[in-house]
């Protein structure tokens, strides 16, 4: 058998970590992990006491028990106490190691016109920076998953919750993602993960929703380089249908065919239709549309002026459902001297 790759492991530990009793990170380093032993159970008289190791030599991923004295490589691990992912595991490891095979034996090709390809080629990143390390998606993870449950309790159905991710400890999903030193104030905390995809479908941007309600950062995200376009939802979007823009990527999942910014700047998306937070006591918002007013842009005036902030989930919430939130989209798009109109009766500035 060939050595498996280091990274994989890495990725796989991450994902079948829910499974491990107070699992968790003990080395800054990020390459020493811990939980109570699922050989032989661990310590029964304390619930607490955790004396399994996974650890890094020489570039692998092992294992090894203080209690038991089970040991042995990653490998043996998934064998022996994930007999149901054994074999996606063994898929990916034969997976990477045939594409590491590729790139070896293929010569590399200059581009004909250096300068057209040179963002391309300067964003290029190894494939263990485009991966989501130290994640699992959420269509893995159970209704009673906390990250799940979460979720749900915001009104998201089953498939708008697949397209996200679980990270146990995002500062290393986003030490992956930008290997830049990160602060030492930098949380290293469990988060949900929205990836955003570049033209050729690699992560080059990810961001994390924090799960603790009393967190201060309740959003941090992390670039793979400065020149990254943040726009969510490219790998979802029709361009040859309507298509939308939103503020937030959790919004964008209500809305059909829809991008999202991730800030009130809109007009940077190319989007048919932007659909901004119901604001109207927000003076950059307001400032914002009608500039998009101007523009000619297609805006989206909604049809209550609440006093305060209500964004697409807010209305979700109150027992909105999708299809009656596309068809208040869709009757309350306004363009021109309508949209002034409209936006006049709608503004508390």
């Amino acid at each position: 058998m060939l050595k498996p790759d280091y990274f994989t492991d890495i990725d796989w530990m991450w994902k079948v970590s829910f499974k491990l009793d107070l699992f968790k990170q003990v080395s800054t380093s990020g390459k020493t992990f811990v939980c109570r032993c699922p050989y032989c159970g661990d310590s029964q008289k304390s619930k607490k006491k955790c004396r399994f190791f996974f650890y890094t030599k020489k570039q692998s991923l092992n294992f090894d028990c203080k209690n038991c004295g089970a040991h042995g490589s990653f490998w043996t691990f998934m064998k022996d106490q994930c007999p149901s992912e054994f074999e996606d595991y063994k898929k990916d490891q034969m997976l990477k190691r045939l594409k590491t095979s590729q790139r070896r034996s293929t010569p590399v090709q200059q581009p004909r016109n250096s300068n057209k390809h040179h963002n391309k080629e300067t964003t290029n990143r190894t494939d263990e920076r485009k991966s989501l390390v130290g994640c699992v998606s959420l269509a893995d993870l159970p209704d009673t998953h906390k990250a799940v449950k979460y979720m749900i309790g915001r009104c998201f159905d089953r498939e708008q919750i697949n397209r996200l991710f679980y990270s146990k400890d995002f500062r290393v999903t986003a030490q992956a993602i930008n290997p830049e030193p990160l602060s030492e104030y930098f949380p290293s905390e469990e988060r949900i993960v929205i990836p955003f995809y570049d033209e050729d479908g690699n992560v080059d941007m990810v961001q994390g929703r924090s799960l603790d309600p009393d967190s201060s950062l309740r959003y941090i995200s992390i670039k793979s380089h400065e020149d990254v376009d943040k726009i969510y939802g490219r790998e979802f979007v029709d361009p040859s249908k309507t298509t939308y823009c939103v503020e937030g990527p959790f919004d964008s999942l209500f809305v059909d065919n829809c991008y999202a910014t991730c800030d009130s700047a809109l007009q940077r998306s190319d989007a048919d239709v932007l659909i901004f937070d119901n604001e109207p006591m927000n003076e950059e918002i307001v400032e914002l549309m009608s500039k998009a007013i101007a523009n000619k842009r297609n805006v989206v005036i909604w049809p209550t002026s609440p006093l305060e902030k209500q964004d697409i989930n807010d209305m979700i919430k109150m027992g909105i459902n999708k299809d009656d939130l596309m068809e208040i989209i869709r009757s309350r798009t306004f363009s021109g001297l309508r949209a002034k109109l409209e936006f006049t009766r709608w503004k508390r500035v």
